[in-house]
């Protein structure tokens, strides 16, 4: 088990978490729950409704629909910002490509959180807005 200090430390890597100052971190902390992925565990199902955000500390994991690749992340990466926000049935499902280690926010904390740190609201909007116009790239690129 991590030391809320070390914990700290590691958040301050992940670029969501950037800039968010040592006390909102150690309230996200407090507001995420560790979990653990063995290789080939689903972690989110496709249809399941989803409602969380995850970091991930150590391994790897595949998004996926119907056996195709959506991207895959590693450790420092997250993902489920989306549906910590707004909870809906999951388009994809998410499997452990390695043992995982994760944070878990679940949705209602994450927006807790961002009344109470606007720096880590604002941190949420920029990565949204960075993934959109990453995504509209790509689909003119395609075009």
């Amino acid at each position: 088990m991590r030391l809320t200090l070390e914990k700290v430390l590691i958040l301050k890597d992940v670029a969501l978490f950037a800039g968010i100052p040592e006390a909102a971190l150690s309230d996200i902390i407090s507001a995420s729950e560790e979990t653990a992925a063995m290789i080939g565990t689903d972690i989110v199902k496709q249809g399941e409704l989803w409602n969380d955000l995850y970091i991930i500390l150590q391994g790897q994991v595949r998004l996926h629909k119907d056996g195709k690749t959506i991207k895959e992340y590693n450790a420092l990466d997250v993902f489920g910002e989306l549906a910590a926000l707004d909870a809906a049935p999951s388009e994809i499902t998410v499997t452990a490509l390695e043992d995982t280690t994760l944070y878990k926010i679940p949705g209602s904390a994450l927006y807790r959180l961002m009344n109470e740190h606007k720096a880590l609201e604002r941190s949420i909007i920029q990565t949204l807005c960075r993934r959109i116009r990453s995504m509209r790239t790509q689909l003119f690129e395609k075009k």
